[in-house]
């Protein structure tokens, strides 16, 4: 069964298109990213059939050859290669790595018409230029910008010299052609579709010079505004489009005289383009390619939900999904690292990468509480009812009950764990013994539990919606105890050993009903996921391979975890994709799972 991550999907990448290409002849359309993913789209595709990784990051060094049977990619680790795009079989392949190839980090590629040549520029001035049917290659230096291109019949060859002027080479007679001087310089050169003119383009204007004599015919010169990141030309020739941080400004060609300018919408645009009929289309660092509106949220980096609640976090914006349904999106102090809903889907405390802990209202998304700059790198942070808990980076705990205005630090505890009402603040010792306290004073709520071995606990977790803590010592040992027993009798409460983990383990979740937990076990950029039974003391099952940021709902034991497409994908314990909720541009979103569509926004149709 298709995952159902692939399902109702309006891009690709989760990185920034960073290149671009369409082939007018054949209607193929190639992309690349910042992660080195290379998507190509061949007539009469929904989607990118041929999706695969050749190398290294890819920054702005793709084309495709006419008829769109080829693609040529260049990367940051200095290798480039043309590959079939029918079935990413290479072609052709020169590599380089480590510090040899990083000097030479592409940033433009092209294939001569008929396929006989492949031309790149690198980062370190060399325009190179291979012979594919014998793998020769010639270089040049004294070159730069981000472009190299082909004429129409494959014997000349256009890029900028390292004065940012264009350099017409005639691959014949191995000589230079006359072209007039701009009056400013250029990063970008491209021919006309015919071949007679040449457009080229930097930060402070656009220029158009003709080929059979090298004048300069036209200029236009650009006054304010982020400048001109990229050239293209209409596939019918008869327009080329500036590209600049928030717009596109369109000329007519041969004249070229302003026709036009609009906004792209695309966030934080990476310069990558296309133009296909009179769509032209604009990267940004989304993961999308955008004609207008207001873009997607952008990639998730953290989830967090309980019961009916979920919280998505897209960089510095958090989205508040209630059922099936986004209720809610709203920017955050800076880029989430992690964050916690409470059980009633009223808070949600955030940690950024940099800065404090942000308590935040899931209702109209306004700050409720700065938890302050003592908070800054905290391990954990906790919520339930209006008591909001942070274990500190150096050491200890604070918590905040904001219903009372009361706040109170303990500078010893070693770890914490809070209930999901707010009732008990769970801590460790200094020893590795715990403690239950009364958050609204800072007291032993209960007769501290009897340890269960003379081994320190270095973790827990309260079960939600009972009276039971689980705990995990240093040895790896889970046990449990029913505190429910200390506040009927005031005695100290006995456990028992549940299970022994021989693995590391970084989280505990207690599910509702009291009769499973669940554990993350960290493996490098991923996790595993296990249960087990607290009555037969056994493994329930497990999920290997997660992101490494997934979590748990306490209330009902689904997995939760970011994933591509600005999306929260959750599991069963089972292992099977149970729902995803995906965030759209232009604000729309869409919830969905094996049966269909859930819920969506007015306008998703239309941006899917």
């Amino acid at each position: 069964m298709p995952s159902l991550i692939d399902q109702f999907c309006p891009n690709i990448h989760d990185a920034p298109i960073t290149a671009a290409a369409y082939d007018r002849d054949s209607g193929t359309i190639a992309t690349a990213d910042r992660a080195g993913l290379l998507a190509v789209q061949r007539p009469g595709e929904a989607q990118p059939k041929l999706r695969f990784q050749p190398g290294g990051p890819i920054e702005g060094a793709m084309a495709l050859i006419r008829g769109g049977a080829w693609v040529a990619v260049g990367d940051d680790h200095g290798t480039v290669a043309v590959y079939r795009t029918e079935d990413g079989e290479p072609v052709f392949a020169e590599e380089r790595s480590g510090e040899r190839g990083r000097i030479r980090a592409m940033r433009g590629v092209a294939i001569s018409p008929e396929g006989g040549k492949l031309a790149a520029i690198a980062i370190d001035g060399l325009l190179r230029c291979w012979d594919l049917s014998s793998g020769q290659r010639t270089a040049w230096r004294g070159f730069s910008g981000c472009s190299v291109a082909f004429g129409p019949r494959g014997d000349r060859l256009l890029a900028m010299d390292d004065q940012g002027q264009p350099r017409l080479m005639d691959l014949v007679t191995q000589q230079a052609l006359y072209m007039d001087r701009l009056q400013t310089p250029a990063e970008h050169a491209c021919f006309t579709p015919d071949g007679t003119m040449v457009v080229a383009a930097g930060q402070a204007g656009i220029s158009l010079l003709r080929v059979v004599d090298g004048t300069l015919v036209a200029s236009f010169a650009t006054r304010g505004g982020s400048g001109i990141s990229n050239l293209i030309i209409a596939p019918d020739g008869a327009r080329v489009g500036a590209v600049t941080g928030r717009s596109v400004h369109i000329f007519t060609l041969p004249g070229l005289q302003p026709a036009e300018s609009r906004r792209h919408g695309a966030p934080n645009p990476t310069g990558a383009a296309l133009w296909i009929g009179d769509s032209l289309r604009v990267a940004g660092d989304d993961g999308l390619l955008h004609s207008g509106g207001s873009g997607a949220p952008g990639p998730v980096c953290a989830v967090s939900g309980f019961g009916k609640h979920r919280i998505v976090a897209h960089d510095t914006r958090i989205a508040y999904w209630h059922g099936h349904s986004r209720r809610l999106e709203f920017p955050v102090s800076g880029r989430v690292r992690q964050m916690q809903v409470d059980r009633d889907g009223q808070l949600v405390v955030m940690v950024p990468e940099q800065g404090p802990a942000v308590v935040y209202s899931c209702q109209n998304g306004r700050q409720v509480f700065d938890t302050g700059p003592s908070t800054v790198g905290t391990p954990q942070v906790c919520v339930g009812g209006s008591v909001v808990a942070v274990q500190l980076a150096e050491g200890g705990v604070r918590w905040w009950d904001l219903q009372r205005h009361k706040g109170f630090e303990l500078k010893w505890p070693r770890a914490i764990a809070l209930s999901h009402g707010g009732t008990w603040l769970g801590v460790v010792t200094p020893r590795g013994l715990v403690r239950i306290l009364d958050p609204a004073t800072g007291r032993d709520a209960v007769t501290p539990p009897t340890p269960l071995a003379e081994v320190p606990v270095v973790n827990l977790a309260f079960v939600n919606r009972r009276p039971d803590l689980l705990v995990l010592d240093q040895d790896g040992v889970l046990g449990h105890y029913d505190l429910g027993r200390s506040v009927r009798d005031g005695q100290p409460c006995p456990g028992r050993d549940i299970l022994t983990i021989n693995v590391e383990v970084d989280r505990i979740w207690g599910i509702t009903g009291g009769r499973a937990c669940a554990l993350r076990l960290p493996e490098g950029d991923a996790c595993t996921i296990i249960w087990v039974d607290l009555q037969t003391c056994e493994p329930l099952g497990e999920i290997t391979g997660l992101h490494r940021y997934a979590t748990i709902d306490p209330e009902s034991g689904v997995v939760l975890q970011p994933a591509r497409s600005a999306a929260l994908l959750e599991f069963e314990l089972n292992g099977a994709e149970r729902r995803v909720l995906r965030s759209l541009p232009n604000d729309e979103w869409i919830s969905f799972g094996h049966r269909g569509i859930l819920d969506n926004s007015q306008g998703a149709a239309g941006v899917i």
